[in-house]
């Protein structure tokens, strides 16, 4: 359920001369370099004395020695370093990178979600139906409530019925594991508030609802569930909240609800079914339409919860120099100062986290636009990295089978000093 509407949104900062070379070509119809994967098997490099830095600093303890790295020059394609490139990996939440471009992708930035009350089947009757808002809080719902009040019958009973029928009942996701419902991810259903971690949000939201509807006047009571029809009338709509601000949030606070809704909505948005099989369908065809080949990845939720996730380093970095290069008016809201976190000052990768806080890594700070990732034993850091040099340079780090007996900062860390030795100022 979106609709389309203009918002301008910002950039962090414009891109690099050499992307901006690239970018142009491209609008002009000139071919541009492609990223140079045969100098991997050949052992070429474009800054040999980056890429024997990175190399001599991926042996390191606290990482252990199932690392994936590679490091492309944004601008033209052509490899800085790489290893295990094609390792198929757990990305943990890097795999918000990939949910972001979709989203973007298959509904457009500016797009937006409804939450509708609408007339049921006497006048006493109205249903809340659920669209999907990933970012839907109670305060869209109390005005949601004020909106609707205006229009019901304040002298009689009105039973509100719920519609989530957007979206299929669905179990947990695939690869997850027991623990995570309710704690780690809600269950997906159309209408959740953000940040709620409960085992019925849906409910919790039309509770909400209701009793904004009784501040508001009207003797309201919750009832059963209902499928509203399609042209059923609406009494009040709420829609203030739009994909890049979806988009944004899920990659600055690495939100697994927000990613697993928008991993529905592309699913509605290419004409698959809203289940995790018709998502994963979609998340698939996507990317071939982009020219992106996801042939052997495991694309298994919208989150990278699941331990059946599986991606390669090359894979993600050419999903991000995608994004960053080659349409980047379309993803441009991933770039934005409010989403992909920035080193040592927001989103994951703000220092109160730790984060390029080391002397290795804080010559960095304000350089590195990056999306983290983090489970027990992975840990992961891909995005954009400015360099000292004036450039920018794509990247993706993967540590699976992370050494338990080092702390899990620790391991992040030596992740943002690898991203500082990209940069070029740890040298």
């Amino acid at each position: 359920m979106v609709t389309m509407t203009t918002a301008p949104r910002g950039r962090i900062g414009a891109i690099p001369r050499a992307a901006s070379l690239a970018l142009g070509a491209l609008l002009l119809g000139v071919s541009i370099a492609t990223p140079q994967w045969a100098a991997a098997t050949d052992g070429g490099t474009s800054d040999p004395g980056v890429d024997a830095l990175l190399q001599r600093r991926l042996a390191n303890p606290h990482v252990g020695s199932d690392i994936g790295l590679v490091v492309i020059d944004a601008g033209t394609g052509t490899l800085v370093s790489s290893h295990n490139a094609d390792r198929l990996m757990l990305p943990a939440s890097n795999m918000k990178i990939v949910t972001a471009v979709d989203a973007l992708e298959t509904m457009g930035a500016d797009a937006k979600f409804h939450t509708f009350v609408r007339t049921g089947a006497t006048s006493n009757d109205v249903i809340l139906q659920g669209g999907g808002d990933p970012l839907l809080s109670s305060s869209d719902l109390r005005q949601l409530a004020a909106t609707a009040a205006e229009s019901l019958p304040h002298d009689a009973k009105v039973t509100v019925h719920i519609d989530t029928n957007l979206f299929p009942a669905s179990r947990r996701g695939p690869g997850w594991t027991t623990q995570y419902l309710p704690y780690v991810a809600a269950p997906v259903v159309p209408l959740a508030r953000l940040g709620e971690y409960s085992p019925d949000p849906a409910g919790n939201a039309a509770k909400v609802f209701v009793s904004a509807l009784r501040d508001n006047g009207v003797h309201a009571r919750l009832g059963d569930g209902a499928d509203a029809a399609d042209d059923a009338g609406v009494i009040a709509d709420a829609s203030p909240h739009t994909v890049a601000d979806a988009v944004a949030l899920m990659l600055r606070e690495s939100e697994n609800n927000v990613a697993e809704i928008l991993y529905r909505q592309v699913a509605l948005a290419t004409g698959h079914p809203a289940t995790w099989q018709g998502a994963h369908a979609a998340a698939h065809e996507t990317l071939t339409k982009l020219g992106i080949d996801d042939g052997s990845m495991q694309l298994l939720d919208g989150s990278g919860l699941s331990r059946k996730d599986r991606v390669s380093p090359r894979f993600l970095s050419d999903v991000l120099r995608l994004a960053r290069i080659t349409k980047a008016d379309t993803f441009a809201p991933m770039f934005a100062a409010d989403a992909l976190p920035v080193s040592g000052k927001s989103g994951t990768l703000s220092s109160r986290f730790g984060r390029f806080t080391t002397n290795q890594s804080k010559c960095a700070r304000g350089d590195v636009h990056a999306k983290t990732g983090s489970l027990f034993d992975t840990t992961a850091l891909s995005g954009i990295a400015d360099t000292v040099s004036g450039g920018e340079r794509v990247f993706s780090i993967l540590v699976n089978h992370r050494p338990a007996k080092y702390s899990a900062l620790s391991t992040r860390q030596v992740l943002d000093g690898l991203t500082a030795t990209i940069t070029g100022c740890w040298d």
